[in-house]
């Protein structure tokens, strides 16, 4: 079992970095120490990929780190069914049937609401839950002091997103002590283009927080 498929406390904050497109970034990403990589199938961003991309890259990944499709609203029969039985990431707005429809394990993703984060916490067919800001992928953060008195209730394993990089993902694991994090466009050098860099800046600023 690795550290991404380990749903249990403690050990190393687990780290995905989002919205790569190419093996070689996704090569430096885990040799920095990622232990996922997502990859984005939803048009109209930047950081899209189709399937096939994402499962050739995903076939090419070194064990043991882990592939995450990221979908938003997708069509199930043709695009989140034959992706099973791979970590599903939802970002948009399925319900609770369609997470029930999938083989494979499952992140719920949701802009903060804490009526939308209680509704998932511990749904039987979500196995992670990440917590964005309301403009995913802008590099912006949701609100956190709101999410302070939240945190302490929620039972499925958490992974922050939204706005974190390498200067501020230190503070934010040692306030809300997350399952893991999640980066995309605060290592970037431009939208889209991933700076392998920013890349181990957020990994090392990671375990000297785990430190």
């Amino acid at each position: 079992m690795t550290w991404w498929t380990n749903a249990e406390p403690g050990g190393p904050t687990r780290i995905k970095i989002c919205g790569i497109r190419d093996h070689e970034t996704a090569a430096a990403a885990i040799e920095a120490g990622a232990h996922a990589i997502g990859c984005v199938m939803a048009p109209g961003s930047p950081r899209t990929v189709t399937p096939s991309m994402a499962v050739e890259l995903g076939e090419r990944l070194s064990a043991p780190a882990t592939i995450v499709g990221v979908f938003v609203d997708a069509d199930v029969e043709r695009t989140l069914l034959p992706w099973q039985p791979r970590w599903t990431q939802l970002h948009g707005r399925e319900d609770a049937s369609i997470a029930r429809m999938l083989e494979g394990p499952v992140i719920r993703a949701i802009p903060f609401d804490p009526d939308a984060i209680r509704i998932w916490d511990g749904h039987p067919r979500v196995d992670r839950l990440l917590i964005d800001s309301d403009r995913p992928g802008s590099g912006i953060p949701f609100d956190h002091d709101a999410f302070h008195e939240l945190r302490g209730t929620l039972r499925t394993p958490l992974i922050l997103a939204g706005g974190l990089s390498p200067e501020t993902v230190g503070d934010a694991i040692e306030r809300f002590a997350p399952w893991g994090v999640d980066v995309s466009s605060a290592v970037e050098s431009s939208p889209g283009v991933k700076d392998t860099g920013l890349i181990r800046a957020f990994c090392e600023a990671v375990r000297d927080a785990d430190g």
